[in-house]
């Protein structure tokens, strides 16, 4: 297994994106992109799921996972990570959990949020995020999401 070395700074060439998974609920996943000009190529080099100002998952594997979770919606089970199901206002909702509270998605929503996180990952390589995903410091990530005016923006 590849040792991972948390940056302390971030690579010119990488620039972290957001994309709305569900803007009603503030639910966004956080897509770190490299450039390679020299090749004309861009990779994706972490991912990561953030709802409010909460940071859900810090690296590939576990926002792999909870997509899996989300995906799979109705199959969920107390052994899940992430999320559980719940009886909520008549339905079948999935609770996602988080450090202060929960937020319900519907079947709808995790439909979405399964879609478009598959199409996140059009046209990009995820040869480079296997190989070595990025992994930011609290504390760096909190810098750039406040630096790119995001986290003020989701926070209200």
């Amino acid at each position: 297994m590849n040792d991972q070395i948390i940056l302390k700074t971030v690579p010119e060439n990488v620039e972290l994106k957001p994309i709305i998974l569900v803007n009603a609920k503030k639910i966004v996943l956080f897509r770190a992109k490299e450039l390679d000009l020299a090749n004309n190529k861009t990779y994706v080099r972490s991912l990561l799921f953030m709802v409010g100002n909460e940071l859900i998952t810090t690296n590939y594997p576990d926002t792999k996972l909870l997509f899996a979770e989300i995906k799979l919606f109705e199959k969920g089970n107390k052994q899940n990570s992430f999320t559980t199901l719940e009886k909520y206002d008549g339905s079948i909702n999935l609770k996602l959990k988080l450090t202060k509270g929960h937020i319900y998605i519907t079947k709808a929503e995790a439909l979405t949020i399964s879609e478009i996180y598959n199409e996140s990952k059009y046209g990009v390589s995820l040869q480079r995020l296997l190989e070595s995903e990025l992994k930011f410091s609290p504390e760096l990530l909190t810098q750039l999401l406040y630096k790119s005016g995001f986290l003020n923006k989701i926070g209200r």
